[in-house]
């Protein structure tokens, strides 16, 4: 199922470790190198907050590039955090087969 914005926080909850990296998970999401930079000039040094505002850009799919679901998700941060960590959030939110690239991508 799609996520919205009401799934924020649990997204952000699960996500807020990886905040380090909130600019490359969110470039992996879709969200455009533009928004990320006005993110960044907005939240200067506080990458918690930066992941929470780029999440919820991808939640309200600006950009329609990547539909906002625990599987997309689980890609990114497979790519940026490493399979394991992303194992175990797809286990948590039953999502089977999230490496399957195509199915990330809006049609």
């Amino acid at each position: 199922p799609l996520l919205g914005i009401n799934d924020l926080n649990d997204i952000f909850q699960e996500c807020k470790q990886f905040s380090a990296k909130w600019d490359m998970i969110g470039l992996n999401l879709g969200v455009a190198s533009t928004t990320i930079a006005i993110i960044n000039r907005n939240n200067p040094n506080n990458c918690e907050q930066c992941m929470y505002h780029m999440l919820a850009k991808w939640l309200q799919r600006e950009n329609e590039k990547c539909v906002p679901n625990w599987r997309s998700l689980c890609q990114s941060l497979c790519a940026e955090v490493g399979k394991s960590t992303a194992d175990q959030i797809a286990e948590k939110h039953h999502v089977t087969d999230y490496n399957k690239q195509e199915e990330i991508r809006m049609v």
